[in-house]
């Protein structure tokens, strides 16, 4: 009886023995297959999982625009990469260019397309504006997108900058001319400038292939803004507007208009030159010269041929606290005329050890 029952035990046992062997035959049959495909899928998280934008092309170019045309553009994009990408800011250097994207994540193998709206200068010449798009792709983090353009103008302004001045009658303001330059007539339909300083007269009812405008000017008003802009409004199909940047030519001349100087320490000094003429030719005297806090001291005065060259020394002040800077102006007070200033800014020296 007692052979039997061994005999029993050892069959049962046997059976498991076979049973398990074949699980872990099974098990080492299927482990390989799981370890590729899950290998052979890569995840976000994976450190071998890289984004990268690619893109079909980083520079769009308008050709001729009108001025003042708007134009719109787009530029196709790509992740090429094995893991996520993500665009993070779209940056462009001009408020006249404006970028927009649908979405901010795009999987492996996904498109995508940054717009651009571009809103016309107002000026002729050549237009180039960039736009930065920042993203996680760690081998080009920062891409520069570029539009490029050339404004043409219809109508020929002439002069297109003015220059007025101040001690002549009328501010010796020139005549302005317009002339079509595809021979469209056109209509003044509006004129406006800066502060109502200068004014024209026209007639919006009347149409022709060029004018001749004559300017009016309001030296109060104009000695409150010395410098603006003109619009003229036209009723040309290709140009609706005309802008002319004035500026008052002031009776006398400061060169340099500022005074910048580096690496001071407190209490040190440092001379600079200042050359002081007419814009007219016309002799002059200086009546007087002062400092407004005393930081700039005038050493030398002596005339020159173009006329009157000054040698000042600015002495830096006790810092106050951490600053880095100081200023100051010396105010020139011209014999029976103005009083012309000239800025000055001077940096402390920095200690290489300090940030």
């Amino acid at each position: 009886m007692l052979s039997r029952y061994v005999l029993i035990i050892s069959v049962v046992c046997g059976v498991c023995s076979a049973q398990a062997a074949g699980q872990e035959a099974l098990q080492q049959q299927q482990t390989p297959a799981a370890e590729t495909k899950e290998s052979s899928e890569p995840n976000e998280k994976s450190p071998e999982a890289k984004p990268k934008i690619s893109f079909e092309k980083t520079v769009h170019d308008f050709g001729e625009l009108d001025i003042g045309q708007k134009g719109e553009c787009e530029f196709q994009f790509k992740n090429t990469g094995s893991g996520l990408l993500e665009i993070g800011r779209i940056k462009a250097t001009c408020g006249c260019t404006v970028p927009t994207l649908a979405k901010k994540q795009y999987q492996p193998g996904e498109d995508g397309v940054i717009k651009i709206k571009y809103s016309g200068q107002s000026r002729p010449g050549s237009v180039a504006k960039s736009i930065y798009v920042n993203t996680n792709d760690t081998e080009n983090p920062k891409v520069k997108l570029m539009i490029k353009a050339k404004v043409v103008p219809h109508i020929e302004v002439s002069p297109s900058e003015l220059c007025f001045s101040e001690w002549e009658e009328n501010a010796a303001a020139p005549d302005i001319t317009l002339k079509s330059k595809d021979g469209k007539a056109f209509a003044i339909t509006g004129f406006t400038s800066t502060n109502n300083a200068i004014s024209i007269e026209f007639d919006p009812n009347t149409s022709a292939g060029d004018f001749v405008l004559k300017p009016k000017v309001d030296m109060q008003k104009l000695r409150e803004n010395p410098e603006g802009t003109i619009k003229i409004r036209l009723s040309h199909p290709k140009q609706r507007s005309v802008d002319i940047h004035y500026e008052i030519l002031s009776r006398f001349q400061v060169q340099p208009s500022r005074l910048l100087l580096s690496k001071l320490e407190p209490g040190k000094s440092q001379t600079k030159q200042i050359l002081i003429k007419s814009t007219n030719g016309e002799s002059f005297e200086i009546d007087s010269i002062s400092s407004k806090k005393g930081y700039v001291k005038v050493i030398l005065q002596q005339p020159s041929s173009e006329g009157i060259k000054l040698t000042v020394q600015v002495t830096a002040p006790e810092k106050k606290g951490q600053a880095r800077y100081f200023s100051d102006e010396l105010e020139i007070k011209i014999k029976d005329d103005e009083t012309v200033t000239v800025r000055c800014n001077g940096f402390y020296h920095r200690d290489k050890g300090k940030s």
